[in-house]
């Protein structure tokens, strides 16, 4: 009489490969919203005070749950950066 055992077969695809977490990558992407974010609120004429504590508010409603985020630290350069391109708020770039 046949042997009933079944055989397993492994396929790789069946198992899906977990990427490893990569903090840097995480971190530009958040660094980048922020840009994103401080851009358009120069775009709608507010000022860079107000633009910080929008930006401020962002980050800790969106890590309400954790611990503050070390790129907190990076907003007021963002902002600099964004505000110091030159040109009138919610203008046209100037090159």
């Amino acid at each position: 009489m046949p042997s009933k055992k079944k055989i397993k077969q492994e396929f790789d695809w069946m198992t899906p490969a977990k990427p490893a977490p990569n903090r840097s990558a995480r971190e530009e992407m958040y660094l980048a919203e922020l840009r994103e974010r401080a851009a358009l609120l120069r775009r709608l004429n507010y000022d860079k005070a107000e633009a910080r504590a929008r930006l401020r508010a962002n980050v800790l409603w969106d890590f309400e749950l954790h611990s503050q985020p070390a790129f907190t630290s990076k907003i007021d350069g963002i902002i600099e950066e964004v505000y110091g391109r030159g040109g009138a708020a919610g203008g046209p770039p100037t090159l």
